[in-house]
């Protein structure tokens, strides 16, 4: 009997060991993940600092480069140190790329109020097969008061009668994404048209410097576009009066220009797995000195 007793204690000895044992190592587990987990949180986290400096970095040489610009020329053109952009950088653990787009090369919905804007958003409508039906709606959500335009107008007893209701903007866009939200607008138009507008803060001039083809299409009776082109490569416009010199054809007064005063910074910083995409729009006022109007970081990994 006293030998049997024995061995049982004995065998829940072991066992009560073994459960000891067992507990200690799932604990011990437990902490090397913990520990392994918060390691690569702290990497992440660094590594998206680091990449997110890096993106800022590239903001700050946008701005130099423009203050820089402003200093050796009154003309703003796609031949300029500001144009080329920057090509892909080798960075610790990745790299990075940059590139400047003068906003002003494209047509800003917000100076639709003017008629001359009007008449080129509506002839890039017609040129890319867009319906510019929704112009007098997209009018109506840039003005300031409840009054629609026309038939073709929209104000709040319109929105806020849809299923998903909403109030007119009564305000000028703060992005182009807005222009989906305008009677009128699908996603199929919007795409078409996306690739050529913008939204800037005030009304602004097209730069005749740094428009594309397709834009330049769109101010009445213009002439040749390749004439165009091979004159602007050859030689900047100086003036608009350079302009007519050389292209026999006189641009309005109001909404051409040949220098620019927005510009949209675009970055990519890669390291690691990690990517960091910012996109930022600067103002560059006549002394030279820059302000950051919006910015947008988007986070990749």
């Amino acid at each position: 009997m006293c030998c049997n007793h024995l061995h049982k204690q004995q065998g829940i000895a072991l066992l009560m060991a073994m459960m000891v044992v067992a507990i200690a190592t799932v604990t011990a587990v437990s902490l090397v993940h913990e520990q392994s987990l918060s390691i690569r949180k702290t990497a992440h986290i660094q590594t998206s600092e680091m990449a997110m400096m890096y993106g800022l970095g590239l903001e700050d040489y946008a701005r130099l480069i423009l203050q820089k610009d402003s200093k050796d020329s009154k003309t703003d053109a796609l031949d300029e140190d500001w144009a080329i952009g920057i090509p892909v950088l080798p960075i610790d653990g990745g790299f990075l790329s940059g590139s400047l787009l003068d906003a002003q090369s494209l047509i800003n919905i917000n100076s639709l109020l003017q008629k001359e804007s009007e008449d080129q958003f509506k002839a890039l409508c017609n040129n890319l097969e867009v319906n510019p039906d929704f112009i007098p709606a997209l009018k109506d959500w840039l003005d300031k008061d409840l009054e629609t335009l026309d038939a073709e107008g929209a104000e709040d007893d319109y929105y806020t009668g849809l299923e998903i209701s909403y109030r007119t903007g009564n305000r000028l866009m703060s992005d182009i994404s807005e222009l989906l939200l305008v009677k009128g607008v699908n996603r199929e138009m919007y795409e078409k048209l996306k690739p050529f507008i913008t939204a800037l803060p005030v009304a602004t001039a097209l730069n005749i410097n740094t428009i594309s083809a397709e834009i330049y299409n769109t101010i009445k009776d213009a002439p040749g576009t390749d004439k165009f082109i091979e004159e602007r490569e050859k030689d900047p416009f100086s003036s608009l009066e350079d302009y007519k010199k050389r292209m026999n054809h006189e641009l309005p007064q109001e909404g051409i220009a040949v220098s620019s005063e927005y510009f949209q910074a675009s970055g990519q910083v890669s390291i690691g797995e990690k990517t960091i995409y910012i996109n930022t729009l600067i103002h560059r006022n006549n002394k030279g000195a820059t302000t950051i109007i919006s910015r947008k970081l988007g986070e990749f990994s």
